[in-house]
């Protein structure tokens, strides 16, 4: 049963689109951030020892340099602990993408509008560039002709 979309539910609709888009953007970077981080992990666990100088008093009593070696256990633990950080924060996000989803496709099947529908998921739910969209929507369309169309379904409710 389709029905005329009133204000508050488009204003909804349009809250509810923008922050599953960002939702899903802090979902791409926070696996972004996981991979850089387990690169790190595994060059500093590839790397063994590390060595470096440092100017102080010898056991002889001289003062000169001196030669540290040893493995970076600080820097590896501190990598390990933003590693589980950036884990955990994915895990939230993506359970909240998944109920978001639900939310979003009931506001899109609530909108009278098949063309706009289509338009919507394409763009929304299978993270379709603008150009993408309008390729699977045919004709003569264009990735302008379709902001064009988003926009005004948007000014119009």
């Amino acid at each position: 049963m389709a029905f005329h979309l009133n204000s508050e539910v488009m204003l909804l609709g349009k809250e509810l689109l923008t922050q599953y888009a960002d939702l899903q953007a802090e979902i791409e970077d926070l696996q972004r951030r996981i991979r850089k981080t387990e690169c790190q992990i595994e060059r500093i666990q590839a790397g063994g020892t590390v060595l470096d100088s440092v100017k102080g008093t010898r056991k002889d009593g001289t003062i000169g340099n001196i030669r540290i070696e040893g493995f970076p256990v600080v820097s590896q633990d501190e990598k390990l602990e933003r590693l589980h950080r950036y884990r955990t924060q994915l895990y939230r996000s993506k359970k909240r993408a998944v109920d978001l989803v639900s939310e979003v496709e009931q506001y899109i099947n609530s909108i009278e509008d098949c063309r706009m529908r289509r338009i919507i998921r394409y763009r929304f739910i299978d993270k379709l560039s603008w150009n993408a969209v309008a390729d699977k929507m045919g004709g003569n369309n264009t990735e302008g002709s379709i902001k064009m169309a988003i926009s005004r379904f948007i000014d119009k409710s």
